[in-house]
């Protein structure tokens, strides 16, 4: 089973369906179904979600950073050396954001970091955008000069991510976290913008707020 979905990308003078399911990460010919190449990628609980990223020759998917050769279509890993699990995974829900030549990733344990995209080497983290609990989430979305980011407990936050580090704007509650996960409670479902509005929802309602400025 997978809940990532499945990305179009042109690389190595080929379109490449690049699709993870519960044991690889898998680029296909679009038009035909045929496989150009195959990468081992498994979770520790076969938690497929997040989606794969591609910017210019790499293509990251959780923590696990390949590089696209320009002949062919075909990938070679980057980062990390080991193929442990714990060292491929970043954040078994979130999808990562790959910007410039860095990578800004929750973790599955509800930190935030910022890696170097050529090694996977760490930059910085800070732990104050959600709860540091197994399972959290901080979906990124970029937006001019700032992120936002919806986190695991319903809140929605601006801020300013650079190599330099984490820069918190502004936040606000959008709902109350309902999915039962242990002995609390999370909202995972990623939201959606249109139109300077946010569209967020759990497991009871679906909640739509502004994002224009106050006049």
């Amino acid at each position: 089973m997978s809940n990532s979905s499945p990305l179009v990308i042109v690389a190595g003078g080929k379109r490449q369906l690049i699709v993870w399911t519960d044991e690889s990460v898998t680029s296909l010919n679009p038009a035909t179904g045929e496989t150009w190449w195959r990468e081992p990628m498994v979770t520790s609980n076969n938690d497929s979600i997040p989606t794969p990223v591609v910017r210019k020759d790499r293509l990251l998917i959780s923590g696990l950073m390949l590089k696209l050769n320009a002949g062919h279509p075909a990938a070679s890993v980057l980062w990390p050396e080991t193929r442990a699990v714990s060292k491929r995974i970043l954040s078994n829900t979130s999808t990562p954001l790959l910007q410039g030549n860095h990578v800004y990733s929750a973790r599955s344990s509800g930190e935030l970091v910022c890696l170097h995209a050529d090694t996977g080497q760490q930059v910085w983290q800070t732990n104050t955008v959600t709860d540091l609990k197994n399972g959290a989430s901080i979906h990124l979305t970029p937006n001019g000069d700032a992120v936002f980011l919806f986190t695991d407990q319903g809140d929605l936050i601006r801020a300013r991510l650079t190599p330099q580090g984490y820069r918190e704007i502004s936040r606000a509650r959008l709902l109350e976290p309902t999915y039962p996960f242990g002995d609390r409670k999370c909202a995972w479902t990623p939201p959606a913008y249109a139109n300077r509005h946010v569209f967020a929802r759990n497991d009871e309602e679906l909640v739509c707020a502004s994002l224009a400025a106050e006049p």
